[in-house]
């Protein structure tokens, strides 16, 4: 039985190292490496972010999402992620959107910054997000209807309030409304940009 179970994994799933990279920022050696995977109907790379120490034991860190397709066809969920290194942290940004009739895939975007704290260990200081879980009416019962229309009452509010809370607690951030949410969206798409150029480089 474990020999039928272990098959089957190996026939859905395929995980596999492609690129190791070693960093310092504020003299702390860092190991990222980005791993392709293939896992039933998901097809992506991630990142991971070790912090090594003297005596070559790796401690993680956090992930990120550098690429994801997942869905049969033309109806796709797609995230985009890309990350820049500065002198004292990592800035993290993360895309999302749908592609064909995916309707409840999500849309937006966010960014995330963490920095080298006093142990030496990559602390997130802020994220930032603001994310569509689906397509608008596609959900009627959904609290995300009054990121469109202002709620009227007590009730409304408390749906709209309870979205948040759970698109902040599964995508990791605050949620930002108005001009700083179009600003976020913004910034993100440049960043991809960026990430567009180093890969033709």
């Amino acid at each position: 039985m474990k020999k039928i179970v272990l098959l089957i994994l190996l026939s859905t799933c395929a995980l596999f190292s492609t690129e190791i990279k070693h960093i310092n920022i504020g003299n702390q050696d860092f190991m990222l490496t980005v791993e392709e995977y293939d896992v039933y109907d998901s097809k992506g790379e991630v990142l991971r972010v070790y912090k090594e120490k003297r005596n070559n034991d790796l401690i993680f860190m956090f992930s990120l999402i550098l690429k994801d397709r997942t869905g049969a066809c033309s109806n796709k969920s797609v995230e985009d992620g890309y990350y820049e290194v500065n002198d004292t942290g990592i800035t993290l940004y993360s895309h999302w959107d749908r592609r064909g009739k995916a309707y409840d895939a999500p849309y937006g975007a966010r960014i995330q910054v963490y920095t080298v704290d006093e142990n030496f260990n990559l602390t997130k200081i802020s994220s930032k997000l603001y994310v569509e879980t689906e397509r608008q009416n596609y959900n009627e019962t959904s609290g995300m209807q009054y990121l469109f229309q202002k709620p009227q009452n007590e009730e409304e509010k408390k749906a709209l309030q309870k979205y948040i809370n759970a698109v902040e607690h599964t995508y990791k951030g605050t949620f930002v409304f108005g001009e700083e949410a179009k600003k976020l969206m913004v910034d993100v798409e440049a960043a991809m940009g960026r990430k567009m150029k180093s890969i033709w480089q």
